[in-house]
């Protein structure tokens, strides 16, 4: 495999892999196969920018050699899940980069009374949970949550309340991921 040094300390060493796009599944791959070598202490690869952190004992020339006969295709390391959890990560990180970003972008750039309108549409999902909740003689974290964001409203602050629903579509995203992983 091709790559070039990036980074160097004793111990460790940083690459770039010579390859135009790594999958998961790759970059999966090439970290079993670091992590099985002797005097590779431990390894962690990057599939969105190619790169690999490689912590070594002994000779670097070893763990560069180790590297340069690794190929994608030959390696298909037994014991390997079919999930690790990578894809997962990304996709996550992902919604979650789109939820801050559609945040920001309707702040920044809906006018007030459009983003009034926002947020008063928003707020009815979470204030009608929050009924639901107090309807069954309950009372638990949706009344909480619709109450602080029915009362944002009524005082004519919806950059409040749609303050209080981002963070709480942020919780329940984490929340998910946390139970997918």
């Amino acid at each position: 495999m091709e790559f070039s040094i990036k980074h160097v300390i004793k111990g460790r060493l940083r690459v770039h892999l010579s390859v135009s796009r790594m999958t998961c599944r790759e970059a999966d791959i090439l970290f079993c196969y670091l992590s099985r070598q002797k005097n590779v202490t431990s390894a962690k690869v990057y599939e969105r920018t190619g790169d690999a952190v490689i912590c070594h004992t002994g000779d670097r020339a070893e763990v560069l050699a180790l590297l340069r006969r690794f190929r994608f295709e030959e390696e298909q390391p037994e014991g390997l899940p079919e999930n690790t959890g990578r894809e997962l990560n990304g996709r996550y990180q992902e919604r979650l980069l789109g939820r801050i970003l559609s945040y920001y972008a309707r702040k920044l750039f809906l006018p007030y009374p459009l983003r009034i309108c926002y947020a008063g549409l928003k707020s009815a999902g979470y204030i009608w949970k929050g009924l639901r909740t107090l309807a069954k003689g309950r009372i638990e974290v949706p009344v909480l949550d619709g109450t602080a964001i029915a009362v944002s409203m009524l005082r004519g602050d919806a950059d409040t309340a749609g303050s209080i629903m981002f963070l709480l579509g942020v919780g329940e995203l984490l929340e998910e991921w946390t139970h997918k992983k």
